[in-house]
Order: structure tokens, then C-alpha cells, then sequence
């Protein structure tokens, strides 16, 4: 079953509308935004936040829809969602946070990290992990997958799941998309820091950044604003199934808000977080190869670490 939640978007824009002699550019587009999605939620049921911004400065910020059907809660811009895979941005951060503190480095062989490595990981890297191309077949794929999403599960045991399976690829053979590598990497970070993944994220990116709307979405703790999520059967929504976040982990585990996502904008235009060096290593696309279809058949993107490049 695919799960779907109320959707959280932000843009930042690079180009100026044109606009009359009477109207500044950016009311121009807040008018324009207004309307698309006025429409988009009529015609399309659009549930979710929207936030433009340029520079740093806000354009147009909206909430339609619902957070929660059941009690009627609307979506405000204050509405905390889960963010799914780009909690891998976040992870690949870190990674790169711990490499520039030296506590380890993206060429280092992942089983310096684990404990009872299996021998068909010996020769994968942490880089490997990163983008992709470790080969270790990704445990979001498993037939079985479905049953172990309900299931608070630990680090290690999902780990156990995947650790005897087969590589599907000689690693750094190609790209394939694995939530395993990412799965991993959050333990390596707990390895080279010390701590555990949800602390070192809260204490070197979100309290930094302050981004106090942001953290790790356990599904136990009293989370004001949170969104429920829900999913379709046979055609209509029904209540998503309640799933652990330790089973994503660091591939899918956080939430967040428009505001506190608009502030990680800033933090990758800028070095707060990070240097100029580290930076463009996060956003070079790695050569792939790539499959058929990937990135809606553009030849010309690639992945980086946490981030499709476009």
C-alpha cells in the first residue's frame, strides 16, 4: 500500500515575472499563486502548505486543505509533516558535518563503522552509501515490507534484515536507489559521533539553523500541529497506517514545517552549516550510470548526496 500525505512544498524562484507599471513584481506572483492553487485545490483536492521565496524573502505563503479530516483541523503554516526521503538531505549533512570535524572520511569503508560486517560490504564506502551505488538492495523493496512498517523496529534489526541478502551490483557498478544505504549511514553517523542520529541532527543542523519546528517523528510523543496522513482505497481516503519512524530511520524520519524548511534554504546558500568545498560535493552529480526513466528522462541530472540533481 503507497502511503500519501498532506503535502508540505516550498519553492525558491530565480527568475522576476513581469508585471504591470501599478504592480510590483512580487505581488504579481503572490496574485498568480493565489489562483493557481485556489484552483488546484478545487479541481485537484490539493491538501498542503505552500511557501515562495526569493533571496530569503517570503513572496507568498498559503495552507489549504486539511491536517485532520476527523476533527476538522485545516492546515495552517504551522503544520508539522513528515518529509519522508528528504530526511536523506539532512543525513547527508551530517555525513559531511562529521567529515570536515574528521571524524570520518566519505572514502572510508563502511565496515569500520559496523559491527559483524558482512564480507560482501568489505569493499563498500561510504560514499558508496551516499549516492547510491553500494549495490545493497534496499529493504523498502522486500515483499514483506509492508508487515515490518507497523513494527517499532531498532536499527539493528532492521539492518538484520538485509545484511545476508545478495548485492544486486558490484558496488560503485551503478546507480540504484537503496533506503538500506541511507538506513545505514544514520548508524554510521551514531558510530562516528557518538550520538544518537536524532540527537546530532537536532544539536549541529536544527539548533543552529533554529529551526525549532523540526525533529524525528515519533509516532508516540505529543507533536502539536502534526498531519495526519492518510492514503486511497478503491477510491477513496482512508487513515494511513500508523508507521514506526525508526524504521526509516535516517532515510525518512523527520518533519518539518514551510518556515523551518525555508531556513535549510538559507543554511545550503550560505556556510553556516557547511564550507563552499563541502557544499558543491553534495550538490555534484555522481556519473550513475543511471536507469531508464530516472529523473523523468532527463539525461542531464544525476544524484549527489541527498539530493536529485537537476
Amino acid at each position: 500500500m503507497r502511503h500519501t500525505l498532506p503535502v508540505i512544498l516550498i519553492l525558491c524562484l530565480a527568475i522576476y515575472p513581469v508585471a504591470s507599471p501599478s504592480q510590483q513584481p512580487s505581488e504579481n506572483l503572490s496574485v498568480k499563486a493565489a489562483a493557481y492553487m485556489e484552483t488546484l485545490e478545487r479541481t485537484e483536492g490539493f491538501s498542503g502548505v505552500v511557501l515562495l521565496a526569493r533571496d530569503g524573502k517570503i513572496l507568498f505563503a498559503s495552507a489549504y486543505g486539511m491536517a485532520n479530516l476527523e476533527h476538522d483541523v485545516p492546515n495552517t503554516l504551522e503544520t508539522k509533516f513528515r518529509l519522508g526521503s528528504v530526511t536523506k538531505q539532512f543525513t547527508a549533512v551530517a555525513i559531511m558535518i562529521l567529515q570536515e570535524r574528521r571524524r570520518l572520511s566519505v572514502h572510508d569503508p563502511i565496515c569500520r563503522y559496523l559491527r559483524d560486517c558482512p564480507e560482501a560490504w568489505k569493499s563498500i564506502t561510504i560514499h558508496q552509501l551516499l549516492s547510491h551505488t553500494s549495490g545493497i538492495p534496499s529493504f523498502t523493496e522486500f515483499p514483506d515490507n509492508d508487515r515490518y512498517e507497523r513494527l517499532p523496529m531498532q536499527v539493528l534489526d532492521t539492518i538484520a534484515r538485509f545484511r545476508d541478502k545478495p548485492l544486486e551490483f558490484s558496488p560503485g557498478e551503478r546507480f540504484q536507489y537503496s533506503d538500506s544505504g541511507y538506513l545505514l549511514l544514520g548508524y554510521v553517523i551514531e558510530r562516528a559521533s557518538g550520538e544518537k542520529y536524532e540527537d546530532f541532527i537536532r544539536k549541529n543542523i536544527y539548533e543552529p539553523m533554529r529551526m525549532e519546528d523540526s525533529g524525528y517523528d515519533h509516532p508516540w510523543i505529543i507533536l502539536k500541529h502534526r498531519a495526519q496522513g492518510y492514503t486511497s482505497e478503491n477510491g477513496s481516503l482512508v487513515n494511513a497506517t500508523c508507521m514506526a519512524m525508526d524504521r526509516p530511520f535516517a532515510g525518512g524520519s523527520q518533519y518539518s514545517t514551510v518556515n523551518d524548511l525555508l531556513l535549510w534554504d538559507e543554511a545550503l546558500s550560505t556556510e553556516k552549516l557547511l564550507s563552499r568545498q563541502s557544499l558543491q560535493t553534495v550538490f555534484t552529480p555522481n556519473p550513475g550510470p543511471y536507469h531508464a526513466g530516472w529523473l523523468l528522462g532527463n539525461k542531464d541530472g544525476g544524484y549527489g548526496y541527498g539530493w536529485m540533481i537537476d
